[in-house]
């Protein structure tokens, strides 16, 4: 869910779309949804939109949101993008409390699972991480600055994530790389601990997520590429264990009914209190729901869920860790620089998932 293009190249930018995003609270209390600048939250407790309050006077964003979050505990939420700005917004309140100026565009954040640290990931390959200690939800806006953590020497990196103990921060490149680091005891002073890497990708890496139970705390990393490849890794030595080869499991056509032989996985989510793994594909108008029996650390059956509605190829997955709800979103924002309304067109649904055999 970032753009291919590298840092500088402003003329390809005239071609560029950002596809749509979307995030849910933790318990469900609400959901983010962006497309292009725009960003949009729904109360879902009192069934209501969310007034933002940004306090730089400002345009919220000023170009393509490309990665939104939700901390784990709720209270935070945030958002970045290519103006170069990476804002940390209050749930309580719905205000920006704290806003980072990022060197490079921003193409992935995460949120440390205790909620006092951001990391976000620039177009030049460099891991940030930001400082949340004494911040104060309901305080005036603070400008906080980014000391750098890790990088991956030029490569643009597509996806984070924090492992589900804390120990790790997991990184994603474009150039088939999975970078398993130590996440410091003191992050401002950087990651210098390298603990794997998770190699077997052909293609680049776009996306990442943890599959965890309370018989297997420590998780499992699945990830997605433009290798038409879902993968499972045991992190700690970096060890592949299983693959999906989904084009040929699941008969995926594009829009046209032509068999789609490769195309890339766009987004994971974890269905929550299941051991199943949802996918977006590229160029499928539905979801992929993929099995993993964790006692035999493989990946099982695959189904696909096409019901969506005609022309829904969903851009962004989410879901919340209390409910077994999963959202989807489908839409880009119009191309840098046009008047082309139709490209701003979003969607969104969600559905009860019953039987996850």
């Amino acid at each position: 869910m970032e753009n291919t293009q590298p840092e500088g190249g402003e003329n390809n930018r005239d071609l560029e779309v950002a596809p749509a995003l979307i995030s849910v609270h933790p318990t469900q209390d609400s959901v983010a949804v962006a497309v292009g600048s725009d960003l949009r939250v729904f109360d879902l407790r009192g069934n209501c939109a969310v007034t933002l309050v940004d306090e730089t006077g400002e345009a919220f964003h000023k170009d393509s949101i490309r990665a939104i979050r939700y901390g784990a505990n709720g209270k935070l939420f945030v958002s970045s993008g290519d103006d170069k700005l990476v804002k940390v917004w209050s749930t309580d309140s719905w205000r920006c409390n704290a806003s980072v100026c990022s060197e490079k565009r921003v193409s992935a954040v995460a949120v440390s699972n205790d909620g006092l640290y951001v990391c976000y990931a620039d177009k030049f390959g460099v891991v940030w991480v930001v400082d949340l200690h004494g911040l104060d939800g309901n305080e005036t806006l603070v400008n906080k600055k980014a000391s750098p953590l890790l990088a991956h020497y030029c490569s643009i990196i597509t996806s984070l994530e924090f492992s589900p103990d804390g120990r790790f921060i997991v990184t994603a490149d474009r150039d088939f790389k999975i970078r398993v680091t130590v996440f410091p005891k003191k992050p401002l002073d950087g990651a210098h601990e390298i603990q794997s890497f998770c190699l077997g990708h052909t293609e680049f890496v776009s996306c990442l997520a943890f599959l965890f139970t309370v018989d297997y705390p420590q998780g499992f990393l699945v990830s997605g590429g433009g290798d038409s490849t879902v993968r499972l890794w045991d992190i700690n030595p970096g060890t592949l264990l299983d693959t999906c080869e989904f084009g040929s499991k699941a008969g995926i056509v594009d829009y046209r009914g032509n068999e789609v032989s490769c195309s890339t996985v766009t987004d994971l989510c974890i269905i929550p209190g299941s051991n199943v793994v949802a996918v977006a594909v590229q160029s499928l108008q539905g979801i992929l729901l993929v099995s993993c029996d964790l006692s035999s650390q493989t990946f099982g059956a695959v189904k696909v869920i096409s019901n969506m509605g005609d022309s829904f190829i969903p851009t962004s997955l989410g879901c919340s860790s209390s409910a077994e709800l999963l959202w989807t979103i489908t839409g880009v924002s119009k191309p840098h620089g046009s008047n082309h309304n139709s490209w701003t067109l979003c969607e969104g649904s969600f559905w009860f998932q019953e039987d996850h055999s």
